[in-house]
C-alpha cells in the first residue's frame, strides 16, 4: 500500500522525472531546468505556505504521483481568505491500478484552504473533481477568440486537423480545401490593422502601475478578488516572463488624452502563432479602445489569433469586436462556504488567467518559444501557398 505525503525538495528529481515522461510526453533525460522550474514555482513562490503545500503519493520509497499546490491569497469583500490551485498532477502508469491520482485530489480538497481551484486539469481529472465533490464555474469555463489573419489561422485549424490523423475521405477533402484557401488567399489584398484614432499613449505597463492604478478599480465591482502585493506581483510576471511558455510576455498601459490611466492589457505575443491574453482591463467607457490597441499590437507582432478566457461580463463588448467563443477547459472548485461556491459559479469573482496555475506553466526559459509557427515577413501576411505547417502547441481548434 501507497501513502500521502507533503512535497520536499528531495523528491523533485524524481517529480522531474515523471512529470517530463508522463506529464509532457518526452522521452530521455529531463533537462535541468526543470528540476529548478518546480522548485521556483512550488518552494520558491512568494505565497509558500507548510501548512498547504504539494503532495506526493509513495509507495515503499519511490514516488509514484504527484499533485502541485500553490496558495493563492484572496478576499471576500475585503475579508481575506485563502485559496490554493491545484496543478500536474501525474501518475505513473504502472501505479494507476492503486488509484493515487484520486486520493491526492482528495486529500487537497479537503486541505487547510477555504477555496480548492484548478484551471488546467485534464478531462479524466475534471471527473474525478466532480465525484469527489467538486464544482464547475459556467462563468468561467468559455473562451473567446479574435482572428487576425484569418486564412492563416484557418490553415491551423486545418492542419490541427491533419495531426489528429484524419485520413480517407475527411483527410482529402481537408487537403483540398487546404490547397484552395492557399490559392484564394496569395489573391487577396491584405490591409493592415491600423492603430486606433485619438489621444491615447501606450508605455510599459510597471509593477506599481498595475498594483496601484489598473487592478484596484477594474476588480472593485467584484466580491472575489486576488490580493497582491508588490512582491507577489513582481515575482509572477518576472516567472512569466523568463518562462516563455507562450510566448513572449507583453504588458502595455493605456493612457488618455489627460494622461490618466485607462486601461492595460497583458498578453503572450507569439509571430505567426496564437497569441494568449493573460488579462485585460479598461474603464467602462474604453473598452472597446483598449480592446482595438490590444489587437493592433498583436497584429504587429505578428499573430495569427488572440485567444483569451471570457470574463462573462465583457461577453458583450467581445462579441461586437467580432470575437466568436466555444468551450474550454472549465475553472473547477470547492469551496468550505456555500456562499463562496455562489460567488464563484455565478462569476461573481475577478479571475483572470493571471491568478491561477495557467500561467505557471513551464517554458523554454531564456529561450524563445517552441513549436511550430508560420514564418511572417514584417508587417506581412506569409506566402500561403507554400505552406506546410501543424498546429503550435498552444492551438485549440
Amino acid at each position: 500500500m501507497g501513502r500521502i505525503r507533503a512535497f520536499v525538495q528531495e523528491d523533485i528529481p524524481r517529480v522531474a522525472e515523471l512529470n517530463w515522461q508522463f506529464l509532457q510526453g518526452q522521452t530521455g533525460p529531463h533537462p535541468p531546468r526543470l528540476e529548478e522550474y518546480l522548485r521556483q514555482v512550488f518552494f520558491q513562490n512568494p505565497w509558500f505556505d507548510s501548512h498547504i503545500g504539494s503532495l506526493v503519493y509513495e509507495e515503499g520509497r519511490r514516488v509514484v504521483a504527484f499533485l502541485g499546490i500553490v496558495p493563492r491569497p484572496m478576499s471576500v469583500n475585503g475579508k481575506p481568505i485563502q485559496a490554493a490551485f491545484g496543478s500536474g498532477l501525474v501518475v505513473h502508469p504502472e501505479s494507476r491500478w492503486t488509484l493515487p491520482g484520486p486520493q491526492l485530489l482528495a486529500a487537497f480538497m479537503d486541505g487547510k484552504q477555504d477555496l480548492a481551484m484548478t484551471d488546467t486539469a485534464s478531462e479524466l481529472s475534471q471527473q474525478i473533481w466532480v465525484e469527489l465533490g467538486g464544482s464547475t464555474s459556467a462563468a468561467h469555463s468559455l473562451q473567446w477568440a479574435r482572428p487576425l489573419r484569418p486564412c492563416s489561422y484557418a490553415l491551423y485549424a486545418m492542419s490541427r486537423f491533419g495531426r489528429e490523423g484524419i485520413s480517407g475521405a475527411g483527410g482529402r477533402a481537408c487537403r483540398i480545401l487546404h490547397k484552395t484557401v492557399n490559392a484564394v488567399a496569395a489573391r487577396i489584398p491584405l490591409r493592415r490593422l491600423r492603430r486606433p484614432p485619438g489621444g491615447v499613449t501606450e508605455e510599459e505597463l510597471e509593477i506599481d502601475t498595475l498594483l496601484h492604478s489598473c487592478l484596484p478599480g477594474c476588480s472593485a465591482g467584484y466580491s472575489l478578488r486576488p490580493e497582491y502585493n508588490r512582491e507577489s506581483l513582481g515575482w509572477l510576471l518576472d516567472f512569466m516572463s523568463r518562462m516563455k511558455a507562450y510566448g513572449n510576455l507583453r504588458k502595455v498601459a493605456l493612457r488618455g488624452a489627460t494622461k490618466e490611466i485607462i486601461g492595460w492589457f497583458i498578453y503572450y505575443a507569439k509571430r505567426g502563432g496564437i497569441a494568449d491574453v493573460v488579462q485585460i482591463g479598461a474603464t467602462k467607457l474604453h473598452m472597446k479602445t483598449v480592446f482595438d490597441h490590444l489587437l493592433c499590437d498583436a497584429w504587429n507582432h505578428g499573430a495569427v489569433c488572440l485567444h483569451g478566457r471570457l470574463e462573462i461580463r465583457r461577453a458583450q463588448e467581445l462579441s461586437q469586436s467580432r470575437c466568436f467563443f466555444w468551450g474550454t477547459i472549465p475553472l473547477l472548485f470547492r469551496a468550505r462556504n456555500p456562499e463562496l461556491a455562489r460567488l464563484v459559479q455565478q462569476g461573481d469573482a475577478f479571475l483572470s488567467r493571471l491568478d491561477g496555475e495557467w500561467c505557471l506553466k513551464f517554458g523554454a526559459s531564456g529561450q524563445e518559444p517552441t513549436g511550430a509557427v508560420l514564418s511572417l515577413p514584417s508587417g506581412k501576411e506569409p506566402s500561403l501557398g507554400a505552406i506546410g505547417i501543424a498546429a503550435p502547441s498552444n492551438f485549440q481548434t
